[in-house]
């Protein structure tokens, strides 16, 4: 007797489960966009990109930069204190391979 009841306990916890599952990835599964939607991604996008990068690259190409600047007294009084990064040991070249000295027994 205890048996049926038990069973009828399993499938109702199973049925909860799989309803939740169900519900749980139509959810997800309708929340989600195309990766180009996303990004807004279209033909007139680019077009409107590619204007802005042309601007861009006219407004770069005006710049005219006076020569008599790196001539001047305050620029030739410039100090470099930079500080030079060493270089250091990488590591081992394989950091998959068994240390020396050491050994693994299998069981």
């Amino acid at each position: 007797m205890n048996n049926g009841k038990t069973s009828i306990k399993s499938y109702i916890i199973i049925g909860v489960v799989v309803l939740l599952a169900l519900v749980a990835y139509f959810y997800y599964k309708g929340t989600q966009a195309p990766a180009q939607e996303t990004l807004g991604i279209d033909a007139a996008n680019n077009d409107m990109v590619g204007e802005r990068v042309f601007a861009l690259l006219g407004q770069m190409n005006a710049l005219r930069i006076d020569k008599e600047f790196f001539m001047g007294q305050a620029y030739l009084t410039l100090r470099d204190y930079s500080v030079g990064i060493p270089t250091l040991p990488v590591g081992r070249t394989n950091p998959f391979a068994p240390l020396p000295g050491l050994t693994i027994k299998a069981k």
